[in-house]
């Protein structure tokens, strides 16, 4: 398997062992702890045709089934709920996002880097609870990644 890309700005600041900086008691998940540098994979997220944030434009709404996008989670841990893809970084589409594991919602902020995220990291990582807190949008899955039939588990 070959290595992960990750974004240089990234690299910089997990080799430095550096930690997410904000106030956990104003944030949905509390505190999250960063993977270190080194303990990352690529995993994927999935979204559902059904997902009304993908609007009527869905190729695929109604049907059964989801599209899985090759993603790489960052967290390690959080106080408050299951801190898989709290924050993630997609590899093909070079964004940074956060995927919504009870809905398969995927937002992504476009044009940000990690040390906006960094500088600013409360509206990031809470952007599922509060998206309208932060730049983010709602990822299109297609016509990149293909639609899968029934369930991925």
């Amino acid at each position: 398997m070959s290595a992960i890309r990750l974004p240089d700005d990234l690299v910089t600041f997990l080799s430095k062992g550096l930690q997410l900086d904000y106030d956990g008691s104003k944030c949905e998940p509390g505190h999250i702890k960063l993977l270190a540098m080194g303990a990352h994979t690529v995993g994927e997220v999935w979204i559902e045709p059904d997902n009304d944030s993908l609007g009527d434009q869905n190729p695929h709404a109604g049907e059964d089934g989801y599209y899985a996008i090759p993603a790489v989670n960052l967290v390690a841990e959080s106080e408050a709920y299951d801190p898989e893809f709290i924050l993630l970084w997609l590899p093909e589409a070079c964004l940074y996002g956060t995927w919504d594991s009870d809905h398969w919602d995927l937002r992504v902020f476009p044009g940000i880097t990690w040390m906006q995220i960094a500088a600013s990291p409360l509206k990031y990582v809470n952007a599922q609870w509060d998206p309208d807190s932060v730049d983010s949008k709602v990822f299109v899955p297609w016509p990149q990644y293909p639609f899968k039939k029934g369930r991925p588990f």
